[in-house]
């Protein structure tokens, strides 16, 4: 049933066009002549998930599969949750306006560990039962006969370690979706041709590459997982896709998002070897798309959006090597138009003066980059493949190419760590601004982010920990040092948020006993 949900948007709601879904770039299907519903969820306020590119393309490939509709929810605000619980009124999807209880398929991105308990709050607001096992239920899985939606997550967290999370979940996408989720939808539209049961519909979807249903598998004495029934894997295979620009074409909001542009990926995975990256050792192979295709996605969105400014994503855009040719074809194509061109972190030993030509526009972009570690000895422990040569090379290359601010990215409590190494951050800014400034020169400033160092599994330290006590000493060490640092501002990660992360990126289903 279509919820009034205008009557729910008085005038103490802020922001109300974040839940009316009619953003240029939403799409609307037809609910009865959809055979599978789906909404995928963003369990994070509508300004982080309306702008998340993983988002934007699923929803993209669901809504162009026949008989299959896709809408979209998000964590309410909570002024909106207060007016939920009040009113009784269950969560809803922004296109439909109905309530979340009414799809066949509820999915949610988990991109870090503490999105978890966002999740369970929304499975509250939409009036589902937290865990599979309350859930589950005798007969024909029938939504429109009152049987509860298949819940299920995907992304970077959830496939690293889905054991935390495994009695929340019905079923877990594991690796790239792409391919994966218009392969579930065909299954659940077979099931609910025949009837099948719940429980015989997740046995059907656990046969899929990449999908991981925890209620038929257990943990063993020795920590490991088994199959609880000789009918499903014994191991289940990571799915891997390559990129598709041309479905990043995507939602044009009316409220200003954290990434307010068109966001066009360009690669995939990347073999690096970063000894404490997760997202380098979960998506190999890495993938490089077709420079035409980026090329000929940033034309065509430009002009659908009618976004200034664009926005190129891979782990490490300084590897793509048609970069500078992309960006160059580019500001020849809309060269009368008024566009900038943004990156994300990049390396530092790659950037140089082709890059530096194509970023900005008219105005310039910001620059950000990662050394990671303060030190050449730390650098080389954790392989991040950088000398202080080549970090001193591309920061002047920037200030000499107009910048005078530059975000830096660093880490603490990394494997073998000494005070030295932790000092040697803020020696390292004092040294770059020496090296680049001087008498009668503008200032070099910096913008410095210090993150407490978290194991994440699969990764070679996987198995290091850092007390929060000794966080909190090396920040402090650090913020004596940042005070004699003149034109630096620098943030601190919260240690407690660090050891919640590393709490359950390296649990299991012991968590929740």
């Amino acid at each position: 049933m279509t919820l009034a949900v205008e009557q729910l948007l008085t005038p103490e709601i802020a922001r109300p066009a974040r839940y009316l879904g009619n953003e240029l770039g939403a799409i609307h299907k037809a609910w009865n002549q959809a055979t599978v519903r789906w909404v995928l969820t963003y369990p994070e306020l509508y300004e982080v998930g309306a702008s998340n590119l993983g988002h934007i393309i699923l929803y993209s490939i669901l809504n162009v599969q026949p008989r299959q509709l896709c809408d979209r929810a998000y964590l309410p605000a909570p002024d909106l949750t207060a007016k939920l619980r009040s009113t009784g009124t269950p969560l809803f999807a922004v296109e439909a306006r109905r309530s979340l209880t009414d799809f066949d398929i509820l999915g949610f991105s988990l991109s870090y560990e503490l999105g978890a308990t966002n999740i369970l709050e929304m499975l509250a607001l939409a009036g589902i039962p937290l865990t599979w096992q309350q859930r589950k239920a005798e007969g024909i899985w029938n939504v429109e006969q009152g049987s509860y939606p298949l819940i299920f997550a995907g992304g970077q967290t959830a496939t690293s370690n889905p054991e935390p999370y495994a009695d929340f979940l019905d079923f877990i996408a594991l690796g790239d979706g792409e391919e994966l989720l218009p392969e579930i939808g065909l299954i659940v539209e077979e099931g609910k041709a025949t009837g099948l049961s719940r429980e015989e519909l997740l046995l059907d979807l656990a046969q899929i590459p990449g999908v991981y249903v925890p209620q038929f598998y257990e943990m063993t004495t020795e920590d490991s997982i088994r199959p609880l029934r000789s009918d499903v894997p014994a191991r289940i295979l990571r799915r891997v896709a390559t990129p598709l620009p041309a479905y990043s074409i995507g939602l044009v909001p009316y409220v200003e998002t954290v990434h307010d542009r068109l966001v066009i990926e360009i690669r995939r995975g990347c073999t690096r070897g970063c000894r404490f990256c997760q997202p380098g050792m979960l998506t190999r192979p890495a993938r490089d798309v077709e420079p035409e295709q980026v090329v000929d996605a940033i034309e065509q969105g430009m002009r659908a959006t009618g976004y200034n400014e664009f926005s190129l994503l891979s782990l490490s855009c300084s590897d793509y090597l048609a970069l500078p040719a992309v960006g160059v074809e580019i500001k020849n194509r809309l060269k009368h138009e008024n566009i900038t061109l943004s990156l994300p972190s990049q390396r530092v030993d790659r950037f140089d003066e082709n890059i530096s030509n194509i970023l900005g526009g008219t105005r310039q972009s910001g620059l950000t980059f990662a050394p990671e570690a303060g030190t050449q000895r730390m650098r080389d422990i954790i392989n991040k493949g950088l000398t202080n040569t080549e970090l001193l090379q591309g920061v002047k290359t920037a200030y000499e190419k107009g910048w005078d601010k530059i975000k830096l990215y660093f880490m603490i409590g990394l494997p073998g760590e000494t005070d030295a190494d932790v000092l040697g951050i803020a020696e390292t800014l004092r040294w770059l601004q020496r090296e680049c400034g001087g008498r009668g020169k503008r200032h070099l400033n910096f913008n410095v982010t210090i993150s407490n160092f978290t194991p994440k599994p699969h990764t070679p330290f996987q198995w290091h920990s850092v007390s929060t006590t000794e966080f909190q000493r090396k920040q402090e060490l650090l913020r004596r040092e940042f005070r004699t640092i003149r034109g630096l501002k620098a943030n601190f990660t919260d240690v407690r948020i660090s050891a919640m992360e590393d709490f359950l990126g390296r649990g299991d289903r012991a968590l929740l006993r």
